[in-house]
């Protein structure tokens, strides 16, 4: 049924390629995966604000040079609504609260890592997993090491700016070279987040994928969920007006809004690696007819 229906497509490979994603994310239901996608990344938040919060407060960190690095993506609704987590819990460090805040910050992103790969694998049409011992393991070292990655890049935000004051007041360090470092931290950021998304498209797989059919749906995905956020956070800021129209559950309108559009280019830049593969295949396939 499908031969017949992409010979039809047009030539023009960008309206072909086009049309492509747009079939697969109504066949492969792309808005409830980023529903539940959604829905996960929502209830890990919290807990993940609380184990950080209470990190920090424990460390004597800057909450607020956090906030800041934040602000750069997220609508100040959210913030504000953060910032009331990341100030009572840093000022009240508590050490149940920080297992509290691991545990769940844990279960949540493994449900949601989990989620998501399962939306990958559906991408490039892999089936269920092959063995679900070897899949839940993968999961969890994924999870893992995106929870180090967002505590290590909070903490890089945090105490390197700090480092930094500190250098150049008492060690002379050049303030252009601080200057630098703060203006280079938001491509660092990006570069990190580029490299967690490569490898959880790449651990996702069951064999190992040639670099063209990975890095072009994670660029995608990275720079349309950072252009999406900005656009948003925009758009909430000097359009949308939520708090006149909904009160004080606009803020959750608000973040729900914003992880489902992220979810949803989480998921497309999977979609598309899977359209370029097919693409490329059939292109193979017409120069083997000819």
């Amino acid at each position: 049924m499908e031969e017949p229906e992409v010979r039809q497509l047009p030539k023009n490979r960008f309206v072909r390629g086009s049309y492509l994603m747009v079939r697969r994310y109504l066949s492969h239901n792309v808005a409830i995966q980023s529903a539940a996608l959604a829905f996960y990344l929502l209830f890990m938040i919290f807990p993940l604000s609380i184990f950080l919060s209470s990190l920090l407060g424990m460390l004597h960190l800057d909450v607020s040079s956090v906030l800041s690095a934040a602000s750069q993506i997220l609508p100040s609704s959210v913030l504000d609504l953060l910032e009331v987590y990341l100030n009572y819990v840093g000022k009240n460090p508590s050490l149940r609260l920080l297992w509290f805040g691991l545990f769940f910050s844990i279960y949540f992103p493994m449900r949601a890592t989990n989620t998501l790969m399962r939306a990958v694998r559906t991408a490039y049409h892999l089936g269920s997993p092959r063995g679900a011992l070897r899949h839940q393991l993968k999961t969890l070292m994924y999870t893992a090491l995106l929870i180090v990655t967002l505590a290590l890049t909070l903490m890089l935000l945090t105490v390197g700016r700090m480092t930094l004051a500190y250098a150049v007041r008492h060690f002379g360090l050049p303030v252009d070279v601080a200057t630098l470092w703060v203006r280079l931290r938001f491509p660092a950021m990006a570069v990190v987040m580029y490299f967690a998304l490569y490898l959880l498209y790449a651990m996702t797989q069951d064999e190992r994928q040639a670099q063209r059919n990975l890095y072009p749906g994670v660029l995608a995905a990275l720079l349309g969920w950072m252009g999406s956020s900005f656009l948003f956070s925009f758009y909430v800021e000097h359009i949308a007006g939520y708090s006149v129209l909904y009160g004080s559950i606009g803020t959750l309108i608000v973040l729900l809004t914003w992880l489902y559009l992220s979810a949803v280019f989480l998921i497309m830049g999977a979609e598309l690696n899977g359209t370029l593969i097919s693409m490329r295949r059939e292109r193979r396939t017409e120069k083997l007819s000819d």
